[in-house]
């Protein structure tokens, strides 16, 4: 008896040690950002630090790629503080299609998303985007109506007629349209906020800080790539 007695504890040791070993090499296999997401998985818990959203919002991303948006407003200066973190963690993510998406919760806002798409409709958002939010965080200016848009455009080499083309163009006032009821379909109480592949939302009041949402994000991102 004592000699299988043995003999059953040397096997179970053999299959600990043998399990662990193939813990160990699995692990060597996923990415390093990957790994970090697997020990924060307990930290961040649905219900609590982010919310699934039902039903899901139907994503423009193509099978195998994960669509992340950020809901934003130009005058927030929580927006404008994650900019250089969420580029810095989206250079980190190939697999994600990214889309910003201004919030409209009130008429004031609703203007400054028509800058948004204005400039996205004439190509220059890319070249516009940082500078609009520079005049109004350091130049204190406010864009709370269509000549202040105009002028800032005037201002920035683009004519009157190019400006009122795409400014009251059908493809603006649709986006703005969906910008409007994506804003309540969400429903955020406030900006910057993330929503992961229709699926999950989150922000920075959710957890701790913007360094924790984006934490979370790898958990999220990870999650939806093993569906």
């Amino acid at each position: 008896m004592k000699l299988l007695s043995k003999m059953i504890m040397i096997s179970l040791l053999l299959m600990v040690s043998m399990n662990s070993i193939s813990y160990a090499s699995e692990i060597k296999k996923i990415p390093e950002h990957h790994k970090k997401t697997l020990g924060v998985q307990k930290k961040y818990r649905e219900g609590s630090h982010f919310m699934r959203i039902e039903p899901p919002i139907k994503t423009q991303s193509k099978k195998g790629r994960i669509e992340v948006v950020e809901l934003f407003l130009y005058s927030c200066p929580h927006c404008l503080e994650l900019e250089p973190k969420l580029d810095k963690w989206l250079s980190k993510h190939p697999q994600v299609d990214f889309i910003r998406i201004p919030a409209i919760y009130t008429p004031t806002w609703s203007e400054m998303a028509k800058f948004y798409y204005t400039a996205e409709k004439l190509g220059l958002l890319k070249q516009l985007h940082t500078k609009f939010y520079h005049e109004i965080h350091s130049e204190a200016k406010q864009f709370y109506s269509e000549l202040a848009i105009r002028h800032f455009f005037l201002r920035n080499g683009v004519s009157a007629m190019d400006y009122e083309n795409a400014y009251f163009s059908k493809d603006v006032l649709a986006k703005i349209n969906k910008a409007r009821w994506l804003s309540v379909r969400y429903n955020m109480r406030g900006v910057p906020a993330i929503i992961v592949n229709g699926k999950y939302k989150t922000a920075p009041f959710f957890v701790k800080s913007q360094e924790d949402m984006l934490e979370l994000l790898d958990q999220l991102v990870l999650m939806e790539s093993k569906e």
